[in-house]
């Protein structure tokens, strides 16, 4: 169980790193970006070794895996492909650029959709009995997250932010907003 504290302490970190980029303070942004997501990987890896299992069929087996594999992969696209890795992460200053298409026409954080896809097909994959508290406590976390960075964070980094919350879902797609995401992503990829 310590596992599943230390992975929502990383919670914490992470939005540590958000308040040090709103702030400009670019070493403590790095530090605890770099830590926050390094603690959430860790404590990933180890609810999945120190779990008991529960024993599912191969068949469920592999086709949670390849959608766990599919998600992380959606993940790894919105946060780090769509929001160019550099100018979110590594400069010094923050971004100032709000993206609106692709995935995040879907909804404005769409990290959340695939990370709490991530850990239920990777629970699946697995068996790893821990990893329903786990993947429950951290999607619960992940929500919490967004709400901070919806009241405190994105207001102030980005000036366009209150008319993407009018035209935008939250968390959960809409039909127009799936259909802006098909719409933007076929345009992006012309």
């Amino acid at each position: 169980m310590i596992y599943v504290l230390i992975g929502i302490f990383s919670f914490v970190l992470m939005f540590l790193f958000d308040v040090f980029t709103l702030y400009d303070r670019p070493y403590l942004k790095r530090f605890f970006g770099i830590i926050g997501l390094s603690l959430f990987i860790y404590s990933t890896i180890q609810v999945i070794v120190h779990s008991d299992r529960i024993n599912l069929p191969l068949e469920v087996q592999l086709v949670a895996g390849i959608l766990c594999l599919l998600s992380l992969l959606l993940l790894v696209f919105s946060l780090f492909i769509e929001v160019s890795f550099i100018k979110t992460y590594g400069n010094e200053t923050h971004n100032n650029n709000l993206v609106n298409t692709g995935t995040y026409a879907l909804c404005r954080h769409p990290g959340v959709l695939w990370f709490a896809f991530i850990f239920l097909f990777l629970f699946l994959f697995t068996g790893a009995e821990l990893l329903i508290i786990a993947g429950i406590s951290w999607t619960l976390m992940d929500v919490i997250y967004i709400l901070l960075q919806e009241r405190y964070i994105f207001n102030h980094m980005f000036k366009s932010y209150p008319e993407y919350q009018k035209t935008t879902p939250m968390l959960i797609p809409n039909r127009t907003s799936i259909n802006k995401c098909i719409e933007t992503i076929i345009f992006i990829n012309k």
